[in-house]
């Protein structure tokens, strides 16, 4: 049984009667009263295709609600013991979902059926070091939803599923330290089940080539070889040079012309491609698949006596690609390479967000991925801003400043890039594609990648 797994075409009512409670009786019905007449004054009715907020709710009927969601949270740890009754509660919960999905509003819903998967990743014990507190809460919300009767009764056209949201965003705040690493955990091991194939052959790799991004011409790559040298156990580490510091069209007019062949020229200096592996950040990724690119123009070249080609490397990764996501030249490099084209890619990478869609007026790879895979290519989505972006403003706490100004949207000047917010943010930025890297191949997908302490609670701040 999966809790998550719903689909469009079941219907059904809920299979769990949770015991009612006094305070769920109390409804205040001059606080419900007054928000219905708000919403017809203000032209709000049931065919509104956006879901009202939770934050329109009454006072009342707040704090009606989250006393109500406590006594759900005391019933709910008897049910922690029982994991047949919270199977039954999932499916519930699964069919409130089917029914009301579309009156929800989108944050409401996320939320929901993350707390559908953590709970039952815990009860099936793929999911470990959860706090009976913590799993009592989550059951709690669910109790409080599926629930016929709450504060605000659901069958209320409009505002029925608000005291539901309200008491999910309740929950939400509760269980975020541990929804934020739950989150990471899920990625890791989807990203981890991607680089199966990979394992048994990174202790082949004899060389890895990293090829860095825009404005890190000063930049050893030592910290992202520290991170990553795990993985290549047996490989040496060398970082393509290359004269990053220019302005970003410079940059990118390099990458797509001369820069080729040069990085090609540097693979090829140590012989045999077959045992090379090719880490590209950034601009370092469109170089990397530039050359893969010219190396699957060529016909495949083998030796007598192993059947690996010659003329194609082992691995190669994209980590936050700055290349368009409908570059033509990205259903080719996959034949470049004789693993599967591997592509890190993050929705909270900030400079192709920001920047490398405002310059380039296009869309990233390393932003979204592909939408359609093509042949010897994966994809991995890198954990959200929430488990890995936010360490970036803990380390680089100007950051934020340079973004959210008006900066970002300017001719940069190189001096103040190379010397300012923007190359750190970068260096940064590549240690933490390498760092999630390591973590899908290195780290132990079977528990919970956050540290916690003795009680269960996460350490990881949100």
């Amino acid at each position: 049984m999966n809790g998550s797994d719903i689909s469009d075409g079941e219907r059904g009512s809920s299979p769990v009667e949770p015991r009612d409670d006094a305070t769920s009786k109390k409804l205040s019905l001059r606080g419900i009263g007054k928000f219905v007449a708000d919403l017809a004054a203000n032209g709000i009715s049931s065919s509104t295709p956006d879901a009202p907020s939770e934050d329109a709710l009454d006072s009342d009927v707040r704090e009606s609600a989250a006393r109500s969601f406590d006594l759900k949270i005391q019933e709910a740890e008897e049910f922690a013991d029982r994991p047949e009754s919270v199977e039954d509660l999932l499916d519930a919960a699964k069919n409130w979902t089917r029914r009301f999905s579309r009156k929800l509003n989108s944050d409401s819903l996320a939320s929901l059926t993350t707390i559908f998967r953590m709970t039952n990743s815990s009860i099936s014990g793929e999911y470990k070091g959860l706090s009976k507190q913590t799993l009592a809460c989550m059951i709690g919300a669910l109790l409080y939803c599926v629930s016929p009767i709450d504060v605000v009764p659901d069958a209320i056209p409009v505002v029925g599923l608000l005291d539901d949201a309200f008491v999910l965003s309740l929950a939400v705040k509760r269980l975020a330290d541990e929804l934020t690493t739950f989150r990471s955990w899920e990625r890791l091991k989807t990203a981890k089940s991607a680089l199966a194939s990979y394992l048994p052959y990174f202790s082949d790799v004899k060389r890895v080539v990293l090829v860095p991004g825009w404005l890190t011409e000063n930049d050893d790559c030592e910290a992202e070889i520290d991170v990553l040298a795990p993985i290549f156990p047996n490989a040496e580490f060398e970082r393509f040079p290359w004269k990053s510091n220019v302005s970003w069209s410079e940059a990118r007019d390099w990458v797509d012309g001369a820069g080729t062949g040069e990085l090609e020229e540097f693979l090829r200096s140590s012989g045999e491609l077959g045992t090379l592996a090719l880490v590209g950040h950034s601009l370092g990724a469109r170089l990397a698949v530039r050359v893969l690119t010219r190396l699957a123009n060529e016909p495949i070249k083998k030796s007598l006596w192993s059947r690996k080609p010659l003329n194609r490397v082992a691995q190669a990764f994209l980590l936050g690609a700055a290349i368009d996501v409908d570059d033509p030249d990205l259903a080719k490099a996959p034949e470049g390479v004789v693993a599967p084209l591997c592509n890190f890619y993050s929705r909270y990478d900030r400079v192709l967000h920001y920047l490398y869609r405002f310059v380039e007026q296009k869309t990233p790879l390393g932003l979204t991925g592909l939408a359609d895979p093509c042949r010897n290519y994966v994809d991995c989505v890198v954990a959200g801003r929430e488990e890995y972006w936010l360490d970036l403003t803990r380390n680089v706490a100007s950051i934020a400043n340079f973004f959210n100004s008006g900066r970002v949207l300017q001719s940069l000047s190189i001096a103040d890039c190379v010397s300012g917010d923007l190359a750190e943010y970068f260096r940064h930025q590549f240690k933490l594609y390498a760092r999630f890297f390591h973590d899908s191949v290195v780290g132990n997908g079977d528990e919970s990648t956050a540290p916690r302490d003795n009680s269960g609670e996460s350490e990881l701040d949100a």
